[in-house]
């Protein structure tokens, strides 16, 4: 079976005239990824798959790999959102030695407490 699809698939792109851009028709290209799929899946090489289908062993990896990304695999552009990192707020306590007592003051604020406070 898998040399019958190799050799009806290779009929398939020899037909091919220009081989420059995106010139495999769509289903033509699935069947043949699914098929790359498969045989790579039982340990074929690419370059054995290649050799079979009339194909550079190059197109044979890419293939495999578009296919080993998912379906939803896309090279738009997509909006972002860029979330800051949580400041960490340290805050300090002031005790005086009279028992005066400051809490959740940043480092800021009480070095201006002590300093007003001499």
């Amino acid at each position: 079976m898998a040399q019958r699809e190799a050799e009806k698939l290779r009929r398939e792109f020899e037909g091919v005239t220009s081989r420059q851009g995106p010139c495999f028709r769509c289903d033509l290209k699935e069947r043949a990824t699914r098929w790359i799929v498969e045989q790579r899946a039982t340990g074929v090489t690419a370059a054995e798959l290649a050799t079979a289908l009339g194909l550079a062993a190059g197109t044979v990896l890419r293939w495999s790999r578009d296919v080993s990304a998912g379906p939803t695999r896309s090279r738009a552009l997509v909006p972002v959102v860029v979330i800051p990192d949580s400041v960490v707020v340290r805050t300090v306590t002031v005790v005086s030695p009279s028992g005066f007592r400051a809490e959740g003051l940043s480092i800021a604020e009480a070095a201006a407490l002590l300093k007003a406070l001499e």
